[in-house]
């Protein structure tokens, strides 16, 4: 359960970035797709998600959940790798959740990404644990940056480390500051900060992370790296 993975997120359409959130035609895109695919069940994700973060526990020997709450659904036709995959008719759309693992001695809260495929089949990916503001096109751009702030705090506190059993812990939210609607998947205005956390050659290391939104669903973001910590 303890290395979420994007990697799904490589293979999708990388087409231009959608107009701004004001625009009339983006918003009917945007109605238009949730229209004709409306958001699924919880109760249809649920075995989905169980068997994602199952799948991924027994594949790292660790505690297999046996059961898994849902909560939070949201729209994330907005959300940037999502309304470029619906407009190269890879899926038909795309949402967000969160579920709170059980089973296990430790709690664990996942933030999963659910797609309604082109046949109509749904997929759902662990993105990753923890709390977040920031949608999972933002956590691909720049989650290689904060793992390599991670990397080179460990590098620092032992030479001998290179860094190859790195993984994502959880992610926290620090603070928001003025931020705007929040609609299909993305803030369109205001900015927070996060703390994300990484495992690397048996350290546990808090990597700052901070976010301004744009007004196409996007962000621009900063890794502080310079304040980047080691937790134990």
């Amino acid at each position: 359960m303890r290395r979420p993975a994007l990697a799904f997120l490589a293979g999708l359409s990388l087409l231009p970035a959608p107009a701004a959130a004001q625009d009339p035609a983006y918003r009917q895109f945007l109605a238009r797709t949730d229209a004709a695919a409306p958001p699924p069940a919880l109760a249809a994700l649920q075995p989905l998600a169980l068997d994602t973060l199952q799948g991924n526990a027994r594949a790292e020997s660790r505690c297999v959940p046996t059961g898994i709450a849902l909560e939070r659904l949201e729209s994330a036709t907005a959300v940037r790798v999502i309304a470029q995959s619906v407009r190269a008719g890879q899926i038909k759309n795309g949402w967000t959740f969160y579920g709170r693992a059980a089973g296990c001695p430790e709690p664990f809260l996942g933030h999963f990404m659910a797609a309604r495929m082109a046949d109509d089949s749904l997929r759902v990916f662990l993105v990753n644990e923890g709390e977040t503001l920031a949608n999972p096109s933002l956590m691909r751009d720049m989650g290689h940056l904060a793992a390599l702030a991670a990397a080179t705090v460990a590098r620092r506190a032992n030479p001998a480390c290179d860094g190859a059993d790195l993984s994502m812990g959880a992610t926290r939210i620090v603070d928001r500051s003025r931020l705007g609607a929040y609609s299909h998947g993305a803030y369109f205005s205001g900015s927070w900060r996060e703390a994300w956390t990484f495992r690397v050659c048996g350290r546990r290391i808090e990597v700052p992370v901070a976010f301004t939104a744009d007004a196409q669903g996007g962000a621009d973001y900063s890794v502080e790296g310079t304040a980047a910590r080691i937790l134990d």
